[in-house]
C-alpha cells in the first residue's frame, strides 16, 4: 500500500468537500481558480503555516508531523473520527493516542445486547471504559455468589468496583485476590484514570479506591505499569446454578453462599469498534482442585505487607 497517496487522496477528498463561504472566504468572481472546495493555501491559512508546509503534509513528505498539528488538520478539514484515524496512520503510521470524543467509550452500540445475549456455555459481558456492565449473558448473571435459596443477580453494576471494593469478592469470589488479582487490576485503573481524565464515574473510582483500607495501599503503591487483561488466567470460584451441570468438586466459602467451584478463568478481551476504552469479554472458565491453604492469602495479609513496602521504601 502507498500510505503517501492514501494521505494524499484523503486530504484533497475532505479540501473538495469543503465551501470557503462556509468558513469565512468570499464568492469567488471573475478570473482564476474553478476547482470545488478549499485550495492549499487556505488549508494553509486556517492552519497558521506555510502553504509549502500543508503541501508537503499532503503529499506525505512532512517529517514526523506532531500530533498538535495532525489534530489541527482534522479540526479545519472537520474529519470525522474513522478519517481522523487514517490521517494518523497514514502520516505516522499508529492511531491517535486518545479519541476525539471524550466520551468515547461510554456507549455501546444497542446491538451489542443481543450478541452478547446468544453467547452460551461461558460468561460473556460488555463493559464500557469505566467497567459499568451495559450488556451480558445468563451465565455472567449467574457468576457471582449468592446466598442460598436467592436469584442470580449482579452486586455490582461497575465491575472495578465490585473486583476491589467488594468484601465479597475480594475474600471469597476472587481466588487469590491479593496475589493475582489486585495488583494488576490497579495498574488498569490507574491507566484509565490518566487516561480519561474527563470521565466522572473514573474519577469517583479513582478517590473510592485510593482511600479504601484494604485496596488502596495496594493501588497507590503505583509501581506496576498497565497490564491488559486479554489472555490472563487468573483463580476464582464459579457457583454452578444447577445439580446437573456442577461438577464433583463442589465446596463452600463460607455458610452464607451456595456451593461453587474452584477454578481458572482465562479472559478473552475484544474491542466494539467505535466505542474505544470498552469491552467484550468472554470468560473461559475451566474447574480445577481447590486453592491449597499457601495460594490463598486474604485482603488483610496483602495490606500488611504492601504496608511494610511503604515503610521500607521511606
Amino acid at each position: 500500500m502507498d500510505k503517501k497517496a492514501a494521505l494524499r487522496d484523503l486530504l484533497r477528498w475532505k479540501r473538495k468537500h469543503l465551501d470557503p463561504g462556509d468558513l469565512g472566504w468570499p464568492p469567488r468572481r471573475g478570473r482564476g481558480r474553478r476547482v470545488p472546495g478549499l485550495s492549499q493555501a487556505q488549508v494553509a491559512q486556517l492552519l497558521h503555516v506555510s502553504e509549502r508546509t500543508y503541501a508537503q503534509l499532503e503529499r506525505g513528505e512532512l517529517p514526523s508531523p506532531t500530533t498538535q498539528f495532525l489534530e489541527r488538520v482534522a479540526s479545519v478539514l472537520r474529519l470525522e473520527e474513522r478519517e481522523r484515524i487514517a490521517l494518523y496512520v497514514y502520516s505516522l503510521g499508529h492511531e491517535p493516542p486518545r479519541p476525539k470524543d471524550p466520551l468515547a467509550g461510554t456507549a455501546v452500540p444497542a446491538g451489542w445486547a443481543d450478541a452478547v445475549r446468544s453467547v452460551t456455555g461461558q460468561p460473556g459481558y460488555v463493559n464500557d471504559v469505566a467497567w459499568n456492565v451495559v450488556a451480558y449473558n445468563d451465565e455472567f448473571l449467574q457468576m457471582f455468589p449468592r446466598a442460598p435459596h436467592t436469584d442470580p443477580a449482579i452486586p455490582e453494576r461497575n465491575l472495578m468496583r465490585y473486583m476491589l471494593l467488594n468484601e465479597t469478592a475480594r475474600e471469597h469470589h476472587l481466588v487469590n485476590w491479593a496475589s493475582e488479582w489486585a495488583v494488576p487490576l490497579a495498574a488498569q485503573l490507574r491507566n484509565a484514570v490518566a487516561q480519561h481524565p474527563e470521565n466522572d464515574d473514573l474519577q469517583r473510582l479513582d478517590e473510592e479506591v485510593a482511600a479504601d483500607p484494604v485496596s488502596g495501599p495496594i493501588y497507590r503503591m503505583n509501581h506496576v505499569a498497565y497490564v491488559h487483561p486479554n489472555g490472563d488466567t487468573r483463580r476464582m470460584r464459579y457457583p454452578w446454578s444447577s445439580p446437573a451441570q456442577a461438577p464433583t468438586q463442589l465446596s463452600r466459602c463460607c455458610d452464607n453462599h451456595t456451593r461453587s467451584q474452584v477454578g481458572d478463568v482465562t479472559m478473552c478481551v475484544a474491542t466494539p469498534l467505535g466505542s474505544p476504552g470498552a469491552r467484550f469479554f468472554i470468560l473461559v472458565f475451566k474447574p480445577g482442585p481447590p486453592a491449597s491453604a499457601n495460594r490463598t492469602r486474604c485482603a488483610a495479609a496483602a495490606v500488611e505487607d504492601h504496608g511494610k513496602t511503604d515503610a521500607a521504601a521511606t
